[in-house]
């Protein structure tokens, strides 16, 4: 797979993980279950590459994310799920998409 392609791969992966956390009641879950979800959206991956990725929107500020305990999207993090802040290495949402 190509540079290219993979960082295609990861902006839609991290914008998903937004997005997912965006559906949830208080923008909250748990990594084992957001894990699942993902996988069926088609973007499997173990808790450890979870982790790290909710790592990277950490230091972005769109999630926090502790060593242990519930994942929780920030205000930052739910403008870029809305579209209204574009990040580079973050996917942008469909229109119409939330």
């Amino acid at each position: 797979m190509s540079t290219a392609s993979e960082a295609i791969i990861t902006a839609g992966r991290r914008l998903q993980i937004l997005t997912a956390l965006s559906l949830r009641p208080q923008f909250r879950a748990d990594p084992r279950n957001l894990r699942q979800e993902l996988e069926v959206t088609g973007y499997a991956m173990t808790l450890t590459k979870l982790a790290v990725e909710c790592a990277f929107l950490a230091d972005l500020g769109l999630v926090d994310a502790p060593a242990e305990g519930l994942i929780r999207l920030t205000d930052d993090g739910l403008s870029v799920v809305r579209g209204l802040v574009k990040l580079p290495g973050i996917g942008t949402p469909e229109p119409g998409a939330l």
